[in-house]
């Protein structure tokens, strides 16, 4: 327990020694991080759509949910996932919005597909750095999945629950939590830097340091005398 006691003072020795060091790293890297979310990074916005995916008719005439169809439907969220992404849906989503056909791939990578827990609602959410274009591509999206679903995969009715609004506000990049992540690293780096100039550091500079490495203790010290003193005194 004295040795861990002793180990861990002089760690606190070690960094309040080079605490400078340790503060102008985590300025620079805080100041960095707020650079490049503020000023490099585009701002991103998220547009989505609500659906829900209507089951076939049972034999009563009414629609069956139970436990076991929710679980179905989990497991088709990522084949709804491929279909909205398919370039069946995306290059008939090109055509109507006019848009060139080597967009596709990039319609692709901008569309992602979930569903809310334990329930038939899917949302289509879209990715852009142009809010307006956001919300009318994820609209369209929905429209066209909607038609495509019921052909290609047998779904009993689609409805569109909400349309895609234009976002007010980017989902990209959370500034602050960048800032904080730039703050976290910038000290985690500077107490590297100090431990690993302490490591390399083999001067004798205290009677601490001393001890330490001959392992005697020390009995006395010369005291030392400043050159003005000593002056005084002839």
């Amino acid at each position: 327990m004295d040795n861990e006691t002793i180990d861990l003072m002089q760690m606190l020795r070690i960094v309040r020694k080079r605490l400078w060091i340790i503060v102008l790293i985590a300025f620079l890297s805080v100041g960095l991080s707020g650079v490049i979310s503020y000023f490099v990074l585009e701002e991103e916005y998220s547009a989505d759509v609500l659906l829900y995916i209507w089951q076939d008719k049972d034999e009563t005439g009414q629609d069956a949910v139970n436990y076991s169809d929710l679980q179905l439907f989990a497991q088709l969220v990522n084949d709804y996932q491929e279909l909205a992404k398919s370039r069946l849906v995306t290059g008939i989503v090109a055509d109507e919005l006019g848009l060139p056909a080597d967009s596709i791939n990039r319609l692709r990578n901008m569309i992602t597909v979930g569903n809310k827990a334990n329930t038939r609602h899917l949302t289509i959410v879209v990715k852009d750095t142009d809010p307006v274009f956001a919300a009318a591509l994820a609209n369209k999206v929905a429209d066209v999945f909607s038609r495509v679903v019921v052909e290609k995969m047998g779904a009993g009715q689609v409805n569109i629950i909400d349309n895609a609004i234009v976002p007010t506000a980017p989902s990209a990049p959370n500034k602050p939590m960048n800032i904080l992540i730039g703050l976290v690293l910038g000290i985690m780096v500077g107490l590297g830097i100090v431990f690993l100039i302490e490591f390399f550091d083999t001067s004798v500079k205290t009677a601490e340091d001393v001890e330490r490495i001959t392992g005697y203790t020390i009995l006395g010290a010369v005291p030392e005398f400043s050159t003005s003193k000593r002056e005084g005194r002839h």
